[in-house]
């Protein structure tokens, strides 16, 4: 029997408590293929990718992320922690921007690109 998305992603929760971050993103990434639709899943794999120091990675998993969640601040500055620590520095600006307005209540996909 095939495992779930939940299951890999306790067992990712796991290795995160272990200290083994490789195991823990490849539980996270699994998770994410099994169902795409799991914003945990696309968060655990983007911070842990962030953590790893695979940065194009990471930003690809956390656009995912906001996809599915457009209107969550954590999303959006999850996003911009991975912009910024990729050296691109306006993106992570205007993640962080969106996730005050999401913050805020409003719609950060209305902002106008600086």
């Amino acid at each position: 029997m095939s495992p779930t998305a939940d299951q890999k992603m306790e067992e990712g929760h796991m290795a995160l408590a272990m200290g083994e971050m490789k195991d823990a993103a490849a539980c996270y990434r699994c998770a994410a293929e099994i169902d795409p639709g799991n914003a945990e899943a696309w968060q655990a794999l983007g911070m842990s990718l962030v953590k790893l120091d695979c940065l194009e990675e990471a930003i690809s998993a956390l656009k995912k992320l906001v996809s599915l969640r457009p209107r969550d601040q954590l999303a959006y500055t999850s996003l911009s922690l991975a912009y910024g620590r990729a050296g691109k520095i306006q993106e992570a600006e205007e993640m962080s921007a969106k996730a005050k307005v999401a913050a805020w209540g409003g719609d950060p996909g209305k902002l106008a690109k600086g």
